[in-house]
């Protein structure tokens, strides 16, 4: 990251924090590719969870262990109804099997965050000031992919440069070809004291790519980064994944496709009520970050930063509103302090009418509603804008807009064993593309958003099904129409875009299959991955189509029972 005015702003935060009253405990980031995750959203499906922001992620292990903690303390809502005599047989098997389920739930939590939640009272056991993973987890990886990677052409209407590979995103940034993929990750975390930790996971990859493509045999720094408590105040400096929407993969506008950035964040750990009339808005979580996007860049160096606010004004609605900008950067358009700061607000600009062509910004506004007496079954929609408030509301609501709903059913089978999720992405035709910040939105050619890119449309479907403690089974099912058509540009009256050329239709049906064997009595996980993909008019080339597959094996080792310092109470 390179020094600059906005870095020094975050620092002097964090410098203002610190002589706070300091309590609680720094903690780590747990992966948004955890599936600790499904865990939490069977918690909350079971009525046990009620304070919970889930359109931020990641989650801190102390925040999951918060969570915890309170389903813990309402499993009796569970408990208690096996008490009643006339109960029927059947009604008795049901609610004692919802019971079981959340226990071995409630039992893996507990293993996994035990020092957490000791630290936070909900277990018995020493509290220590610091704590020393040296080798938490190694992890080994085998992909093998036939699947051609392809750029987004010009449409007349900005640029994007960044590739598509449906079989292999979303895996935060790890840079796979097409070919065979070999690589090793190791995780280490330290806490320093009960204010201060530090987390590193690099990464060590052999990549051998078919028919003349390049290898990709390099060492990465998947994520390091350090994290300061201060009361509920969470500042974060280094390299991570930053998550916001309520999409499987999370938004778009900020999703688990790329890397992590490398940023400083400040936010809160826990959701906090604010003071007086206003705790009536109910838990709230605040984020804000300033990210360098590195070298690769159209203009080396430019920045993304943001905002989210997001809030649960009852237990089963959460409203959430954000705003990010790239800007900057050696020969970036030239812009004042103020101008840069006023570009960061949206509300700023509607007022004072300030409408300089200094940066490429995206924001908007997701939900989610949540019905208890359907067995948790979620509704939730995101809209993120490409641009600022004009006067063609076609073109605000249409060309540069992108839509993102979803239905979730926790509990398609009464214990939450299966579950099933439903989703529609749609985008406009100028998405995620600029005319000036011709990388688009994003990094190191990976969409920072909705890999589905621009000029898009997507339904997909997931089923999860726990066949027992031990295994679980995933189908995950696309099928995806992209554009690529040319516009040209007029700007009188107002600025619209008329279609120059219609170019053939891209569609991908999609079939992907995973097993995930977790082993009861050894710190071993094990997933496998088969995947088929057919493809008509690859490219947007009229009959150019292909079959794409993917085979994949990940062992996931956790040896931080015989590694961490002190050893486990």
């Amino acid at each position: 990251m390179r020094f600059s005015s906005y870095l020094f702003l975050w620092i002097l935060l964090a410098g203002l924090a610190l002589p706070l009253s300091l309590h609680g405990q720094a903690s780590v980031n747990v992966s948004t590719l955890d599936p600790v995750y499904r865990d939490i959203d069977k918690l909350v499906a079971h009525g046990l969870v009620t304070k919970i922001i889930m359109g931020q992620r990641p989650f801190s292990r102390r925040e999951i262990a918060r969570i915890t903690r309170e389903a813990m303390s309402r499993l009796h809502l569970l408990e208690e109804p096996l008490a009643d005599s006339s109960l029927t047989p059947d009604k008795k098997a049901h609610l004692q099997a919802d019971l079981d389920y959340v226990t071995h739930i409630l039992k893996r939590l507990k293993r996994d965050y035990r020092e957490e939640l000791i630290q936070l009272g909900a277990l018995e056991g020493e509290t220590r000031w610091y704590s020393v993973h040296p080798l938490e987890k190694v992890e080994l990886d085998t992909t093998v992919t036939n699947s051609l990677p392809r750029g987004f052409p010009p449409n007349g209407l900005g640029e994007l440069d960044a590739v598509l590979n449906p079989l292999i995103q979303y895996r935060q940034g790890r840079n796979l070809v097409d070919g065979g993929n070999l690589y090793l990750e190791t995780s280490h975390w330290l806490r320093a004291t009960d204010y201060l930790a530090f987390y590193a996971r690099p990464r060590f990859q052999l990549a051998i790519g078919r028919d003349g493509q390049s290898d990709d045999n390099k060492a990465y720094v998947q994520n390091l980064y350090m994290k300061i408590l201060a009361k509920n105040v969470d500042i974060e400096f280094g390299r991570d994944q930053l998550v916001w929407g309520q999409g499987l993969r999370s938004g778009l506008l900020l999703s688990d496709n790329p890397r992590g950035l490398d940023m400083a964040k400040l936010s809160n750990d826990e959701p906090f009520f604010f003071p007086w009339v206003f705790k009536y808005l109910g838990a709230q979580k605040l984020s804000f970050f300033y990210a360098d996007l590195g070298p690769e860049q159209f203009f080396p160096h430019s920045y993304l930063t943001g905002f989210k606010w997001s809030l649960q004004p009852v237990s089963f609605f959460e409203l959430g509103f954000s705003n990010a900008v790239i800007s900057g950067g050696e020969g970036a358009p030239p812009g004042s302090f103020g101008e840069r700061v006023t570009d960061v607000f949206p509300f700023v600009q509607l007022f004072t009418g300030s409408q300089k062509q200094i940066d490429n910004k995206m924001g908007g506004v997701d939900f989610r509603f949540r019905i208890p007496p359907a067995r948790g079954v979620e509704l939730y929609l995101e809209m993120i804008f490409d641009d600022t408030p004009g006067s063609s509301l076609k073109k605000f609501f249409v060309d540069d807009v992108g839509y993102l709903g979803g239905i979730y059913v926790p509990r398609l089978s009464h214990t939450g064993s299966v579950d099933l999720r439903l989703e529609y992405h749609r985008t406009g035709i100028r998405y995620y593309r600029h005319h000036q910040f011709q990388s688009g939105w994003s990094l190191n050619r990976f969409i920072l958003g909705d890999d589905l890119g621009p000029d898009a449309q997507g339904v997909y479907a997931t089923v999860n099904w726990d066949l027992n403690r031990e295994n679980l089974l995933t189908l995950d099912l696309a099928f995806e129409d992209r554009s690529n058509d040319i516009y040209i540009s007029v700007s009188d009256p107002g600025l619209h875009f008329i279609k120059a050329k219609d170019n053939p239709d891209e569609f991908r049906v999609r079939a992907v299959g995973q097993w995930l064997y977790r082993l009861s009595d050894f710190p071993l996980n094990v997933t496998a991955q088969l995947g088929y993909e057919r493809v008509h008019n690859f490219n947007f080339v009229q009959d150019a189509d292909r079959n794409n597959f993917l085979g994949r094996v990940n062992l996931q080792f956790d040896l931080d029972r015989w590694t961490r310092r002190p050893s486990r109470n």
